[in-house]
């Protein structure tokens, strides 16, 4: 969700789910369970000049459920996840 707070510091989710055409309850929701999706991400992250890719694999690895692999990933990506 770090992405998702820069990118209403930039302009509103009302603003940001015209742009993506979709309905500003998707983003409510998005940010009510924690997470994007990854194509959304990819797409704020290019609109706010990020990595899309980080910023897309990061949207999936959060959109996992839980495993011990998982949990095992993200705590390698801790030094990648930063930018």
């Amino acid at each position: 969700m770090e992405l998702f707070e820069r990118a209403v510091q930039k302009q509103s989710a009302a603003d940001w789910a015209r742009e993506l055409n979709m309905d500003r309850a998707a983003l409510s929701m998005a940010k009510k369970r924690g997470r994007l999706a990854p194509a959304i991400a990819g797409y704020i992250a290019m609109k706010l000049g990020a990595d899309p890719e980080h910023w897309i694999a990061v949207a999936a690895l959060e959109a996992e459920p839980e495993s011990v692999p998982l949990t095992r990933l993200r705590e390698s990506a801790k030094n990648w996840r930063k930018r």
